[in-house]
């Protein structure tokens, strides 16, 4: 199987659920599917650490039939959930920290919502919608495809570049009181990242200070974003891997220059595609791996070809 390999996959995932730790998001998978994913994985390709496979890329070396696994936000989950796996199995994997999420072992706004949402009357969300001031130009021009969460989430990333405002929390707060929902996903503290590390095969790299939408930033922020990052976690855990994972895959014709400002090596996207026809100074793209794909549609996404991907994504907007 592995003859019909692509030249060199990456895959992102994002926090790992279990019967003890539930998600109603979509971009969290089960343990088991994990589990499954892997095994995929592994008979297509050799699983290696994205170092690894970034090294051989920049260097023109053939990455065919090599695979990097990555996991965006470094949640605490992780450890639980398949870290005695990923020791046992010996597979390899590269975590991206959000330093200050980090330094408080934070919850994402965006897993607060998601978990809140399924709880909540369409009239309770409507208000609240209204009360943290989301206009209407975005409920009725987003694509209904996408879902009732859509302009919520168009309107954080557009209007607050993607970070959680103070002045929003007692809203969400109130809101997950009176439906008593807690996420149980966070970011890992500090200790937790070294311990995590040292107990199986984990590099550390860089999802900047406060995981912003880079393109909405200047040069000066943007920069400062990832190398501020890059240097808290060498300060903090020790070592980190010169590779930044762009915050929510949104990224211009600016980013891959200022990272490498930055002091990163590679800056990765989630094109979903492999690596080949990718120059060594490109963004290289991943693929987005979310809750209930399957086995052969995995082994599908790896092997067969995509076409290349765009110069810059779109930038969120009330109809985009």
């Amino acid at each position: 199987m592995r003859l019909v390999a692509p030249p060199g996959s990456i895959l992102c995932y994002h926090s790992v659920t279990t019967a003890d730790l539930p998600s109603a998001s979509g971009m969290h998978v089960p343990d088991d599917e994990l589990v499954a994913a892997v095994d995929v994985v592994r008979r297509v390709a050799e699983i290696v650490p994205l170092r690894e496979l970034v090294a051989r890329h920049r260097a023109g070396r053939a990455t065919r039939g090599l695979a990097a696994l990555t996991f965006d936000d470094a949640y605490a989950a992780l450890p639980v959930a398949i870290g005695p796996y990923l020791a046992q199995a010996g597979v390899p994997i590269t975590i991206f920290v959000t330093t200050t999420a980090t330094e408080r072992g934070a919850r994402f706004w965006w897993d607060r919502v998601d978990d809140v949402f399924p709880r909540v009357t369409s009239d309770r969300w409507r208000a609240f919608e209204r009360q943290v001031g989301v206009p209407e130009s975005y409920r009725t021009g987003q694509p209904p495809e996408f879902g009732p969460l859509r302009p919520f989430r168009q309107w954080m990333l557009a209007t607050h570049r993607g970070r959680w405002p103070e002045d929003l929390e007692d809203a969400l707060a109130a809101l997950e009181r009176e439906h008593a929902s807690v996420t149980r996903h966070r970011a890992m503290t500090w200790d937790e990242i070294v311990r995590f590390a040292a107990s199986a095969p984990v590099d550390i790299g860089v999802h900047t200070v406060s995981h912003p939408v880079l393109p909405l930033l200047g040069d000066e922020e943007l920069v400062g974003e990832v190398a501020g990052a890059y240097r808290t976690i060498r300060e903090r855990a020790g070592a980190a891997v010169p590779v930044l994972a762009i915050p929510f895959g949104l990224y211009d014709a600016r980013t891959a220059r200022l990272a490498r400002e930055a002091g990163m090596q590679a800056s990765l996207t989630l094109a979903n595609r492999s690596l080949r026809g990718v120059g060594a100074e490109e963004l290289l793209p991943r693929y987005s791996m979310g809750r209930g794909l399957r086995r052969w549609k995995l082994f599908l996404r790896l092997t067969i070809p995509r076409g290349a991907p765009p110069a810059q994504t779109a930038l969120p907007s009330a109809t985009t």
